[in-house]
C-alpha cells in the first residue's frame, strides 16, 4: 500500500478496536407453548412506565382513558393545567378503614409482549385535614399489574398490599412515596390487551373530622410509575 498502512481482514485499520456487544441467550416459553431464543437484552432490562392523567385520554377498551402508563413524562406545560398533577380523593368522613381512592392506569404501549417476573412500584401520595381537630389515617396501599382487554376490562394478575399507620394533622398535603414489588406468578401477553397498574388507597379519620388523599402525578416528572420486565 502506498501509505504502508496495514489493514485487517474486516478492512479496519490495524490497531483500530473492533467492540462486540456480549449477550447472554436464553431460552424461554410463552403462555401459548411458543419456546423461543432471547438474549439477555431482551429479558433483563426492566421497562418503566409513569403514570399520568390528560385531558384527552388514549382510546381503549370502548372508553377513553385519561389515567395513563407512558414511558416518558408529559410535557410539565401540558395543556398548562395543573389539575393533571394529581389526582384527589372525595372527602374522608369515614371513621373506619375503607377504599377511598381507585385508579387503574392503561398503558399506551401497542406492541405485543410477554410480562413477566417481579413489577415494581413506586406511588408518591398525600394526605392532609380539610376540617375539625382529628387526624387522618392512612392505612394502608395496594397496588397491582395485571391488562385491560378490548371490551375494557381489568384483569389483575399480581397484586400486595402494604400496611401503613401514617396519621397527619396537617392542613396542607403531607407526601409520601411508597414501594411495592408485585410477584407476577404466570407471565400474560399483551396480545389485544394493554398492561395497567392498579392503586388503591385506604384510609379513615378520626370523628369530626374531614380529610383527603391524592395520588401525584406530576407532568414532566415520574413522581409514580411502575417498573417491569417485558420480552
Amino acid at each position: 500500500m502506498a501509505n504502508n498502512e496495514s489493514t485487517n481482514i474486516t478492512g479496519n485499520k490495524l490497531n483500530e478496536k473492533l467492540v462486540q456487544q456480549k449477550k447472554e441467550v436464553s431460552i424461554v416459553e410463552d403462555t401459548d407453548g411458543t419456546v423461543r431464543l432471547c438474549t439477555s437484552a431482551d429479558t433483563n432490562v426492566p421497562r418503566q412506565f409513569v403514570m399520568q392523567r390528560v385531558t384527552n385520554g388514549y382510546n381503549w377498551g370502548a372508553v377513553e382513558q385519561p389515567f395513563l402508563l407512558m414511558e416518558n413524562p408529559s410535557p410539565s406545560t401540558l395543556d398548562n393545567n395543573g389539575a393533571l398533577d394529581f389526582i384527589e380523593s372525595n372527602y374522608i368522613n369515614n371513621t373506619s378503614t375503607t377504599a377511598v381512592l381507585n385508579v387503574i392506569f392503561c398503558s399506551t404501549d401497542e406492541t405485543e409482549k410477554q410480562i413477566y417476573g417481579l413489577a415494581r412500584i413506586i406511588s408518591s401520595i398525600g394526605v392532609k385535614r380539610i376540617s375539625g381537630n382529628g387526624s387522618v389515617h392512612l392505612n394502608s396501599i395496594t397496588m397491582g399489574v395485571g391488562y385491560i382487554d378490548s371490551l375494557g376490562t381489568y384483569y389483575e394478575r399480581g397484586m400486595k398490599e402494604m400496611v401503613t399507620t401514617y396519621t397527619t394533622t396537617a392542613d396542607a398535603y403531607v407526601e409520601r412515596t411508597t414501594q411495592l414489588f408485585v410477584n407476577i406468578q404466570n407471565s400474560f401477553s399483551t396480545d389485544e390487551n394493554r398492561l395497567a397498574a392498579h392503586v388503591v388507597i385506604y384510609a379513615h379519620v378520626d370523628a369530626d373530622t374531614t380529610g383527603i388523599v391524592r395520588i401525584n402525578l406530576g407532568r414532566g416528572l415520574a413522581n409514580s410509575y411502575i417498573e417491569l420486565v417485558m420480552r
